[in-house]
């Protein structure tokens, strides 16, 4: 399934006209350097989602963004972590909840934080992920809750 996932995300990548160098929803600002891509983020019932994938197709970033409701990170993650079915739960990192799961031999690594009414599941799949993490701590921005980034 993540196989078809990163295809469908590539070839919307290949469909999508070059979009400006910042994609900015109501929770976070990333300017994506010019080996990334971005397909246009999307916005549903207060969710911001925004997908990135390094232009050679090998690693891709998922960045989900909403309100809360009053739900903990542990909650969150857990829910998370089950629809991806990921083999161990959840574990609590740095203030940060995080797991991995494997889909059509594709690793990913999740993280889910929560700061105020807000919540952020970021995503890497792919290789190499360390490049991923270094895309987020670089590109990615958010004035109002920069505590949720991956740390």
């Amino acid at each position: 399934m993540m196989k078809k996932f990163m295809a469908v995300v590539f070839m919307m990548l290949l469909a999508v006209p070059a979009l400006a160098e910042e994609v900015t929803t109501q929770y976070f600002t990333v300017n994506v350097p010019d080996d990334w891509k971005a397909v246009p983020p999307s916005e549903n019932q207060g969710v911001s989602t925004a997908i990135f994938a390094k232009a050679s197709g090998a690693l891709s970033v998922t960045l989900v963004a909403g309100p809360n409701g009053g739900v903990d990170a542990k909650s969150i993650a857990g829910m998370f972590a089950e629809q991806f079915k990921s083999e161990k739960p959840p574990v609590e990192k740095n203030g940060q909840y995080t797991f991995t799961f494997m889909q059509q031999n594709i690793s990913a690594r999740v993280w889910v934080a929560t700061e105020g009414d807000a919540f952020l599941v970021t995503s890497i799949a792919g290789s190499p992920r360390k490049e991923g993490l270094e895309f987020v701590k670089k590109n990615v921005k958010s004035a109002s809750y920069a505590g949720m980034l991956p740390k």
